[in-house]
Formats: structure tokens, sequence, C-alpha cells
């Protein structure tokens, strides 16, 4: 591709100016108009090595953050893969206990069997035993005996009966667990292998970055040797490329919250004391002043999105530099981030129903991953980090991954301390 680029920007050159300084079709070229569009080129090349550099880091924290996840996932894998093995070796010892409890109790069964039918063969030798009583007092004590003997039998075998059910309820428990530990390990192990393609992901838009710095920096060498209209064309395609590029990092930081919310089922989240009636969320900056809406935007620094070459994907409040940043809804803390492009530092907050919300450019988040969050708690203060122009806040809300304009979710009309 580099050589490619190189390639038509010579054949450009020789094709578009002519040797006393004139285009193809003859007009003279202004050189200071000609210097005006270079410096002009060469100050966007500048723009989109910034962004793509920023971008990079962004990306080099990522895939931090994913080898950092996948460790993590590895271990649960490690600890399950022990409870199996010590659930399977628990299984099989329950096993062998009512196997042996099972064979003792047909033991006492047969016994039984073997006296009651020595009895029903030749009744006269209880007869003969109680017969050879000394007195009545010997007799009594002959009946009782067996009495007891009996009784003791039966005894025996029902308490043995008692046992096997016992040990068969423990087995039946730990196979339960075995299940369920079998069914998490499958849980983990789609997990380890979405985090591996993301990795990929990452990494072939690590490898595509570099390759888009190394054509600007090369652009931005070559650009004395080359007219200022074929410049223009090269930043464009190299501007358009980027943008494209530098989208797909910023979708990463979404990437790592739905695979977060992927191992952290959010579930339910109870309603807090003193949440809004009336309203799903309140305004995460009461005093603020809507700066840029949702939507299509004509600002070159918002990614595409939806068809659009500048997309704004949430809304931004100004208020003064470290204004306080309050939770728009109860939830859990999904991800507490920070890059030197896009969101800056940034606090993602899951909620109940597949709802997120994003809080970028903060100068300092006041929350950790898997904190649990209020309505109107403090989450973090406004500041003017990442791709921004000035103090403010980005707050963004998307539903099941896809950006969606917050106002409606908002108490109508502009910022307030409203939550009725």
């Amino acid at each position: 591709m580099r050589a490619l680029l190189i390639a038509v920007a010579v054949a450009l050159v020789v094709l578009g100016a002519g040797p006393s300084g004139a285009t193809a079709g003859g007009a003279p070229v202004d050189p200071q108009q000609q210097k005006a569009t270079i410096d002009q080129v060469r100050a966007q090349l500048g723009s989109n090595l910034a962004d793509a550099l920023a971008a990079q880091q962004q990306l080099k924290l990522s895939l931090l953050n994913n080898a950092a996840q996948q460790r993590d996932v590895q271990g649960k894998i490690a600890v399950v893969e022990r409870k199996i093995a010590d659930l399977d070796v628990e299984i099989a010892r329950a096993q062998q206990r009512e196997a042996m409890l099972a064979l003792r109790i047909e033991a006492e069964r047969t016994q039984l069997r073997q006296l009651a039918r020595a009895i029903y063969v030749a009744p006269t030798s209880v007869l003969v035993i109680l017969g050879e009583a000394q007195s009545l007092s010997d007799l009594l004590t002959r009946i009782a005996d067996l009495n007891v003997a009996g009784s003791r039998a039966t005894q025996v075998k029902d308490s043995l009966g008692r046992d096997l059910t016992e040990l068969q309820v423990v087995r039946q428990k730990e196979q339960d667990a075995l299940a369920q530990q079998v069914t998490q390990h499958v849980q983990l192990a789609t997990q380890l292998s979405q985090l591996r393609d993301l990795q990929k992901q990452q990494e072939k838009s690590m490898a595509q970055l570099q390759a888009k710095i190394e054509q600007t920096q090369t652009e931005m060498y070559l650009l004395k040797r080359q007219s200022a209209q074929l410049a223009q064309q090269v930043a464009d395609m190299l501007q358009q490329q980027q943008d494209a590029i530098i989208a797909a990092a910023m979708q990463s930081v979404w990437t790592q919250v739905q695979l977060w919310a992927q191992a952290n089922s959010v579930g339910q989240i109870p309603t807090s004391p003193g949440h809004s009636t009336k309203y799903r969320f309140i305004w995460p900056e009461p005093q603020g002043q809507i700066s840029q809406p949702f939507g299509p935007s004509h600002l070159g620094l918002e990614p595409p999105y939806g068809g659009y070459a500048h997309f704004h994907t949430g809304i931004d409040l100004v208020e003064p530099f470290g204004s306080t940043i309050y939770a728009a809804d109860d939830g859990v803390v999904a991800l507490v981030g920070s890059s030197t492009s896009g969101y800056g530092r940034y606090v993602v907050i899951a909620h109940s129903g597949g709802l997120d919300t994003l809080y970028g450019h903060l100068s300092t988040a006041l929350v950790k991953v898997g904190q649990l969050v209020n309505q109107g708690q403090p989450i973090g203060l406004e500041g003017s980090t990442g791709n921004s122009t000035g103090a403010h806040l980005h707050f963004e809300l998307r539903i099941n991954q896809k950006p969606v304009d917050p106002a409606p979710y908002l108490p109508a009309g502009p910022p307030s301390p409203f939550n009725g």
C-alpha cells in the first residue's frame, strides 16, 4: 500500500505540474496559494498523525486490559477445573461407599430371610429353646432375647437403609455441583475464546494503524516535492482510512464492556432510595449547558457512524473544570479507563435492561470496576482528556451496544437537578 501511494504520488507529480510552474491545462500556479495549500495539508497530516498515535495508545491500553482479562479468566478456569477434579473424586468415593452399604444391607436382608426360613422350616427349634428354660425368669429372658435379636436385625437393616439414602442425597448434590462447574467451565472457555478473538482484531487494528502512521510520515516527508492538488488528494484518502481505523479502535472500548457484561451478570438492580419515579435517568451535570447534541456532526474529530462521515454518539455538557459528575441511574461500574484520544479518561456504568452509560473526558474517576452505584452518586470530575477542545462531559447511552439519544430518558428541558 505504501509503495502504491508513493508511485501514485510520483505519477501525479509528473502529470500534474509543468516545468514552469504551470498546471497541465497551462494555468499558472500562484506560489503563495500553493504554499498555503501545502501548509494546510501539512497541518491536516500532522493532525492525522496525532490522532493515529493517540488511537494506537488507546489500542495498546485495550490490549493490556485484554491480557489482564485473559489472565483472570484463565485463573477462574483453573479454579473450576480443580473443583471438577475434586468433585469427581468425591463422587467416586460416594459411589464406593454406597456400593459397600448396599452389600451390607443385602447381607442383613439375607440373614433375616434365613432366620425367618429356619423358623418356618423348624418351628419346634424355637420351642426347644424356650422349653430348656430352668425357671419362669429364665423363660422370660429367653423370649426377650429372641425378640431383641429380631428387633435389632430389623433396626440394623433400617439404619443401613437410611445411611444409604443420605449418601445418595449427598452424591446427588455433588453431581449437581459438578454439572454447575462444568457449565461454568464452558462459559469461561467461551469468554476466553472471545477475548482471544478480540485480541486478534486489536492486533490487526494496531498493524493497520502503524502502516497509516508510516504512510502519513512518508507523505509529510515528500510534501515539499508534491503538487498541492496531489498532496490534498493523498491527505484526504489517508484521512478516510484513518477515520475508519480510529473508529474501530474506539469501538474496542465497547467490546471490552460487552465482554465484561458476559462475565458479570448485571441482572435486575434494586431501585435505590430517592431514585426518580418519573425518569430512568437524571442529568449527570445538573447545572450544565448542552454544547453538542446527539447525532450527525460537522466536527472532524467525531468518528464516522451509521453512514455519516462524522457522528456524535452522545450529549456534551459544559460546566466549570472539575465539576462533579453524577451517575444517571443505578448500576454497576463496568469499566474505568484512560487514553490520550477518544473518550480520554472515562467511566462506563452497566444498568438493568442492557443499558450502559459512558462518562467521558473526565479529569478524575471516583469509582472502581465492580462497584455498585446509586442514581445521583458522584462518579467523576469534569475534565478535558482525550479528543477534547475544552472542559466538558461526553455523556453517552448505549442499548445492546448501539448508541442512542439519551434525551428521551432524561428529565425534559435543559439540564436541571430535577429527579421527581
